[in-house]
């Protein structure tokens, strides 16, 4: 028996359900078909292992519970819960599912397991080898009509077992199984109310070493307290580490904005002393005073004012008014005199063809004014478009053609089945 231990959150990457997280592997599983059992239902199907090899081992019927989903890429059994049935002449002969016995079964499944089914049924028989006989096969044919119910048959004194489901008409051995661990509180229920007739009548359960044996509720306790502290060391270690990269990231500010103040310190401080210099060399020329000599003939203001009218012609009219208008020319500023309309200068032609460049011809204004396309037009002379986040196939067609007739040629040009299946970034070829 090959036994391989894994924790994982998910088997495989196509299942489209949650599979159990904590799974044990017995055997090497089937990928069509595969069965996964509660531990608590097979710690309640190993008496023996469970009470020390105290337990009187005797032969056993029992029916399986739970559920059976499908996948898209296989079937997947959980089992759940097991009622285990009662019959006075078994081991003497092959049990019986009777009526009384289903009704039984029934009332029990409403009153532990209310919201599982039947998946299979369980025949443990001591120092018995593990072959199908004929009576078991069509004992299963009558009882269990669905391919997926399926046989566990088991030897509790040799401690082996094996599975068997129905296909082409026989039962046929599976290779291994899944155990899985998870809270299970209605198996929990069962099994406390079906102690006695487990362990028998005498034995106390301070006698018995394995605490599940004991007392089931304690060890789930136990169970969510080791999960709890568990949850609270990684807890507190995630925070520990949040707080150590906080105080690296505060400290490489710090340290940062510690040195941007000692540069600003230090340009403050070569600045100041350029200030100083400065003002020291403008202080000594602010004190001194120009004195400039210059020479000519000095003349009072009422002798220098006769002297002006006599030596000054009256101008003429037109050359008066010229040489008002050239000395305005002449005061005004460059920004002024730029501002002067042209027609004042020269009257402005067009050039003609002779006085254009050689190899250029006139444009005409059809040629200058050219034609702005639309956005459709832009794709449309483009012949393509590419697909962008929100778009679909109609969207772009009426954004193109403005109708919505064009969507048959889009799909034939692009090879498109389904309207509704294009991607971003997909260049649709615009017919």
């Amino acid at each position: 028996m090959i036994e391989i231990v894994q924790q994982t959150t998910k088997t495989e990457e196509n299942i489209e359900n949650k599979l159990p997280k904590n799974i044990r592997q017995i055997g090497n599983p089937e990928k069509d078909f595969r069965i996964y059992m509660e531990d608590y239902v097979y710690t309640y199907l190993h008496p023996a292992q469970l009470n020390g090899m105290e337990t009187e081992i005797f032969p056993r019927l029992l029916i399986l519970l739970g559920e059976i989903n499908h996948f898209s890429n296989r079937s997947c059994a959980f089992v759940s819960g097991a009622i285990q049935v009662e019959d006075s002449e078994y081991p003497d002969i092959l049990p019986e599912f009777n009526e009384r016995t289903w009704r039984r079964i029934h009332r029990e499944m409403h009153q532990y397991f209310e919201n599982c089914e039947i998946v299979g049924w369980v025949l443990d028989i001591p120092g018995n080898t593990l072959e199908i006989t004929a009576e078991m096969e069509e004992m299963h044919r009558r009882n269990f009509v669905s391919q997926y119910q399926f046989f566990f048959l088991m030897d509790s004194k040799e401690r082996e077992e094996a599975f068997f489901t129905w296909k082409e008409g026989c039962l046929a051995k599976k290779e291994g199984y899944f155990i899985y661990y998870e809270k299970n509180p209605q198996m929990q229920e069962y099994m406390i109310s079906k102690r006695e007739a487990l362990f028998g009548t005498e034995a106390k359960p301070e006698e018995v070493n394995d605490r599940a044996a004991v007392n089931y509720r304690t060890m789930m306790m136990a169970k969510k307290e080791r999960a709890s502290k568990q949850k609270t060391g990684i807890l507190s270690y995630l925070t520990s580490m949040l707080t150590i990269i906080v105080l690296c990231a505060v400290s490489v500010i710090l340290l940062g904005n510690i040195q941007k103040m000692e540069n600003m310190e230090q340009t403050i401080s070569v600045m100041s002393n350029v200030f100083e210099s400065t003002e020291q060399e403008i202080a000594p020329l602010q004190n001194q005073v120009a004195i400039e000599t210059i020479s000519g003939n000095i003349l009072p203001i009422e002798d220098a004012a006769d002297l002006k009218d006599e030596n000054q012609t009256p101008p003429k009219p037109q050359e008066a008014s010229e040489t008002s208008q050239t000395a305005e020319m002449e005061n005004a500023a460059p920004e002024e005199t730029a501002n002067i309309p042209l027609e004042e200068t020269a009257t402005q032609e067009p050039l003609p063809p002779e006085s254009l460049p050689e190899n250029e011809e006139p444009k005409s204004k059809e040629e200058e004014v050219q034609p702005v396309l639309s956005e459709a037009e832009t794709f449309r002379a483009q012949g393509y478009y590419v697909v962008k986040q929100g778009d679909s196939l109609r969207q772009i067609c009426y954004k193109i053609y403005e109708t919505y007739g064009m969507m048959d040629k889009l799909c034939e040009a692009n090879g498109i089945d389904d309207q509704d299946f294009i991607y971003v970034g997909q260049k649709i070829v615009l017919p």
